[in-house]
């Protein structure tokens, strides 16, 4: 097979045909070039920029940013369920037609591409972070969890668009509410971030179960005769395992140690 050919056979043959033709989906370079700009940005231009200035302060675009992610992920939930997940798909190991061509169909490939759009915008936050001087929050940890989410997002769209997968989806977006919820609620000064702070680490500790869950859910589709994809499923378990190890390193420097040291 030339290279032509295996280039055909990947970014056409097994491609879903109802989103390949999409802005963004049709081929990875701009999801590269976003994502290599955003590299760039954020850890040689940003700092590079700011290193002479002082920190942005931007708490109204912030509280903005905040409100929209919750009322997004809000939207996508509502979205979700109204396609009917919830009475179709509430669980993994459903018969399901791959590429279906029918108004559920479509609707959830709308939603694949719309979440797609929103996992980029995410990367606005490590920007802010950048512009506010705070570039130890630009970890490797928060670089890998925004990246690995994109290109994810990219694969699903153009390779994996199911109803079983919105699973993931709701309990990601359910979470994501949960912490914009306390990112506004932190974003209103001082006073509020006292009140808060025992909330941070319930944060963390939820993320790491929801990557847990979504592992155990990911599992189903490893048993024999259930007909999920597998391919898809093995990708995601391997990023969720990645992903745990991080932020279970992350709790447990940021809060276990803190707490013995007192």
């Amino acid at each position: 097979m030339s290279l032509i050919e295996l280039y055909n056979y990947l970014m056409i043959d097994v491609a879903d045909p109802r989103t390949n033709d999409w802005i963004l989906v049709r081929t990875p370079v701009p999801i590269v070039l976003i994502t290599l700009s955003y590299l760039y940005f954020v850890l040689r231009c940003g700092p590079r920029y700011m290193k002479d200035r002082p920190p942005y302060k931007l708490k109204g675009f912030i509280m903005c940013y905040n409100i929209f992610q919750i009322v997004t992920n809000v939207w996508i939930v509502y979205e979700i369920l109204e396609a009917g997940w919830y009475n179709d798909y509430f669980l993994y190991c459903v018969h399901e037609e791959r590429y279906m061509k029918t108004p559920q169909g479509y609707k959830f490939a709308n939603l694949s591409w719309y979440i797609l759009c929103l996992k980029i915008i995410d990367f606005i936050e490590t920007g802010v972070f950048v512009l506010r001087k705070k570039q130890n929050q630009v970890s490797f940890l928060h670089l890998y969890h925004h990246v690995s989410t994109v290109l994810f997002s990219w694969m699903c769209t153009k390779y994996f668009v199911s109803g079983m997968g919105y699973t993931v989806v709701i309990i990601n977006s359910l979470v994501h509410v949960i912490m914009y919820i306390y990112y506004l609620l932190s974003s209103f000064g001082p006073s509020m971030q006292t009140l808060t702070a025992p909330i941070k680490p319930l944060i963390t500790t939820m993320q790491m179960v929801q990557f847990l869950v979504l592992m155990f859910h990911s599992f189903q589709a490893f048993v024999p005769g259930c007909p999920g994809q597998r391919i898809n499923a093995g990708i995601l378990i391997v990023n969720l395992v990645i992903n745990f190890i991080l932020f279970y390193n992350f709790y447990k420097k940021n809060y276990l140690q803190k707490e013995k040291q007192k």
